[in-house]
């Protein structure tokens, strides 16, 4: 294996959105890593050094004591899939980064919610609809100085992609969202207890021409390459770059 090359898990939805994996897995390489494809059927014992969990469908909404929406199709397959992986990857500090979804179930699964509906809740909301419409249009997000998303893009503003009807409500512990529309909707969280766990609520593999969105998988690769400043609670020391085994299953369950 080669070991300049670190092996970043990235998670799929048990059907679609290949447009989505491809933009992540081309980001990857060009940061320097090896993407491996993750699906709820192809997932246990694969050998990683980071990880990402990737957009699709919405969280299930029972996990933060909401009824789902009538006649939507949720991706249970998919879900224990990421929440084991996510589970494991906190464990043995791997670097995380969560894209739309995937920042949304990180938050879940650290105890938040989500705001079901972001039109209803937060004002204005001129997001468009249509998927060719969304890719194309633009809102600006303020970073927060000083948090870890600040440090790796460079900026305190960004103008960014708007492909999402969710977003962070409750937030989850232990960690702290760290970037924001002017209307108020979390677009990032993140854990300061790790060196790196970052959730997005736009999607950067979309916007690969502007140098601070490559800086966030560039920085996700770095992290899952190099030894951090900080060592897991267990004491042992940091072993990136030697890809471990993520393993399930878990004993997150749909109920």
């Amino acid at each position: 294996m080669d070991r300049r090359r670190p092996i970043i898990g990235v998670t799929r939805p048990s059907v679609g959105d290949l447009l989505s994996y491809l933009a992540i897995a081309l980001a990857i390489r060009l940061a320097g890593g090896r993407p491996v494809r993750l699906s709820s059927t192809a997932w246990e014992g694969v050998a990683l050094d980071g990880l990402v969990l990737s957009g699709g469908s919405d969280v299930f909404p029972k996990r933060f004591q909401t009824l789902p929406k009538a006649g939507y199709r949720y991706d249970h397959p998919r879900e224990q899939m990421e929440l084991a992986l996510l589970e494991r990857a906190l464990a043995e500090d791997l670097p995380i980064l969560g894209i739309c979804r995937g920042a949304q179930l990180m938050n879940v699964a650290a105890g938040g919610s989500l705001h079901m509906d972001v039109a209803e809740r937060f004002h204005p909301t001129p997001y468009p609809q249509h998927w060719f419409r969304q890719i194309h249009f633009r809102k600006v997000v303020s970073i927060t100085p000083g948090s870890r998303l600040h440090a790796i893009l460079g900026c305190e503003r960004l103008s960014v992609n708007s492909i999402h009807s969710q977003a962070v409500d409750r937030l989850g512990e232990g960690l702290t969202i760290c970037a924001r529309e002017a209307n108020g909707v979390p677009q990032a969280i993140e854990r300061s207890d790790r060196d790196f766990c970052i959730g997005v609520q736009f999607h950067p593999e979309l916007l690969l021409r502007r140098r601070p969105f490559r800086r966030l998988f560039e920085a996700l690769v770095l992290a899952a390459r190099l030894p951090g400043p900080s060592a897991p609670p267990s004491g042992r020391p940091r072993t990136f770059g030697l890809a471990r085994r993520i393993t399930g299953p878990t004993s997150l369950r749909v109920t």
